[in-house]
């Protein structure tokens, strides 16, 4: 998860639509991967472009689901820490598929392809094994992305 803090807020909540609020930055707590989006949206006929970045994988589902003619992903990264992708930092790839499934004790795992075809899992098990995974359930396909 995300979280701000008030002094890095700007403006004044709500100013460029409800609900809506502009921030310097965000900070992170945990070490878990997160996807930062590209969007083209379409608004009274004018295209623009704008980044969201989530940490959760029904709300990525929730934003492929709504794509449509004024609103479509153009590109997905997986931001990835060191502990998953086995370097020394933070990551950032193109995300290829994302895969979810249960381990042999029925936690959720996440299942990420990315740029030049390696693998990552969410799971801190030693000995995890991607295909002991139960009820494994496609959540993106690099075909669910928009022609840039």
């Amino acid at each position: 998860m995300f979280r701000t803090i008030d002094s890095d807020l700007i403006g004044v909540p709500g100013m460029f639509g409800e609900g809506v609020s502009n921030w310097r930055g965000v900070s992170r707590l945990l070490r878990t991967p997160w996807y930062h989006l590209t969007l083209s949206v379409e608004h009274q006929g004018r295209h623009s472009e704008c980044a969201v970045m989530i940490d959760d994988t029904r709300q990525l589902q929730e934003i492929l689901v709504s794509q449509g003619s004024d609103l479509g992903i153009t590109e997905i990264m997986a931001v990835t820490p060191s502990w998953m992708n086995k370097t020394g930092g933070w990551q950032m790839e193109r995300l290829t598929r994302l895969s979810v499934g249960e381990d042999r004790i029925g936690s959720e795992v996440c299942v990420l392809e990315v740029g030049e075809g390696e693998v990552y899992h969410t799971s801190h098990q030693p000995d995890f094994q991607i295909e002991a995974l139960a009820n494994v359930r496609p959540v993106f396909l690099s075909s669910m992305i928009r022609s840039a």
